[in-house]
């Protein structure tokens, strides 16, 4: 007995020490930089270029409400003023009533690049206008922040775009790899416009090598146990899909109901879903929390090192909160029921409507049978909401020399950012361009902490003047670098 004590006292040690190794090792500090990417600018044109953009009102409103061509045409005069050599020595097309195309011819033969920015923002809410500490289309700058609606999402990004563009021109800088732009009108409704780019891309038989578009930002203090900024970049985005699920009943008097009415049934099955989540992959996290490396604590790293030992732990930690558990398996959201007529008439029908955001490696088909299966009742039809449905994107290598580029970039433009890859959550116009695009990226240079976040599609949206420079020359170094992404 002792014998075996003392074996099993030793299996432990050994057990620990490999478990304590394994986290000490896990993830690496990113290597010096051995040069800072500095850059003057003209900060206080930049910085009135997104106050005005923000003052032109272009909101997608959505539920089949036509865009504001009054104001996407007042815009586009805005653009072509203020950048008048992007608007006439770049190739120029309006898409789909107002998306805009634009074309950067290069001096060699490699395989084209494409930025992507929105110009389309969303409404206000009605009766929030008050909350506002600035009104949300005045473009106030004040207190180190540019205020607004777009400020993040997503005419920083759009203008920032414009300004290293611009100054390149200005500069006679020719690109050695062809750049195109897209300036999508209905990204924030379902990214009509973005479609129809990407399908007059692959009508001309255009491949694109590397694509950006929004999706990532700058954070700092969004990460638990984490100080300081990270910048994460999205290699893939969720897919999306909403399914009605619908139970039929006998109606009647509610004196009489039977044992389940068709609004109990579908009570029911949402019941079930909610209780039986689809199976978590802790992959995404774990390429987060490694990439980090010692900015991660120590506890984070000790874990995921060891997922043999502490995956059902670090599911359950990760489940328990939104914002980490939306990345690490497809989400279930009830969000619509309709059912009954008055209080005293039992329904005929009843109808529920989930919204899931669907991970990498399951699909918008595999979302209804496992719905399906859950529910597991043949009085309930599982079937599509709607037809804006779409997988998720394909992965995009994180070993990659764009990848690389962008990640060296982002850290030499502000050395105390460590980058990050994380899965986007939310939809992009990136999606749209899956059958034309190699690889794509999401990750605007914009900084983002609790606030900013709380203010994009909510009250005041804005975005730190320091973080929107810092955007303009991000992008002009990329371009410079064209060739290398």
């Amino acid at each position: 007995m002792k014998k075996l004590l003392a074996g099993a006292l030793v299996a432990l040690i050994l057990l620990c020490a490999v478990v304590l190794l394994r986290g000490w090792q896990f993830g690496a500090d990113a290597s010096p930089l051995e040069t800072s990417a500095s850059l003057t600018w003209d900060e206080a044109r930049a910085i009135a270029s997104l106050s005005a953009a923000i003052q032109i009102p272009t909101v997608s409103r959505g539920g089949n409400q036509p865009p504001d061509a009054e104001a996407f045409a007042a815009f586009h005069a805005f653009l072509k003023e203020r950048y008048p050599r992007v608007f006439s020595q770049l190739e120029v097309e309006v898409v789909a009533g107002q998306s805009l195309l634009l074309h950067w011819p290069a001096s060699g033969e490699q395989t084209p690049i494409m930025f992507l920015a929105h110009q389309d923002v969303v409404p206000v809410s009605g009766g929030s206008e008050e909350e506002w500490t600035h009104p949300p289309f005045a473009g106030v700058v004040a207190d180190g922040f540019i205020w607004g609606r777009g400020a993040l999402d997503d005419k920083g990004s759009l203008i920032s775009l414009l300004e290293a563009a611009e100054r390149l021109l200005a500069e006679g800088f020719v690109p050695e790899r062809a750049i195109y732009f897209g300036f999508g009108h209905d990204e924030e409704v379902g990214g009509e416009g973005a479609k129809a780019m990407a399908a007059i891309l692959a009508e001309r038989g255009v491949r694109l090598g590397f694509l950006l578009d929004e999706g990532g930002f700058v954070t700092k203090g969004l990460i638990p146990g984490v100080d300081g900024r990270v910048a994460l970049i999205g290699p893939a985005e969720k897919g999306y899909t909403s399914l009605k699920i619908t139970a039929r009943g006998v109606g009647g008097h509610a004196s009489m109901p039977p044992r389940h009415t068709a609004l109990g049934l579908v009570a029911r099955a949402i019941n079930r879903l909610e209780n039986n989540p689809f199976p978590a992959d802790l992959s995404f996290t774990r390429d987060t929390i490694m990439a980090l490396g010692a900015k991660a604590p120590f506890v984070q790293r000790l874990v995921f090192a060891n997922l043999w030992l502490f995956g059902p732990l670090a599911e359950a930690t990760l489940a328990e909160m939104p914002t980490t558990a939306a990345g690490i398996r497809t989400t279930t959201a009830a969000t619509m029921m309709t059912a009954g007529v008055k209080d005293n008439v039992l329904p005929h029908s009843a109808e529920a409507v989930v919204n899931f955001r669907i991970l990498p490696g399951d699909t918008v088909e595999s979302v209804i049978q496992y719905v399906t299966a859950v529910i597991d009742d043949p009085q309930i039809e599982v079937s599509l909401y709607s037809d804006f449905s779409n997988n998720p994107s394909k992965l995009a290598p994180l070993n990659s020399s764009g990848f690389k580029v962008l990640s060296q970039l982002i850290r030499q433009v502000r050395p105390d950012t460590t980058v990050a890859p994380r899965l986007v959550v939310g939809a992009t116009d990136a999606r749209h361009f899956e059958e034309v695009s190699d690889a794509s990226y999401r990750f605007l240079g914009l900084e983002v902490g609790p606030e900013e976040l709380a203010g994009m599609h909510g009250t005041n949206e804005r975005v730190s003047t320091a973080s929107f420079i810092d955007s303009a020359r991000m992008y002009y170094f990329l371009m410079t670098r064209s060739a290398e992404l």
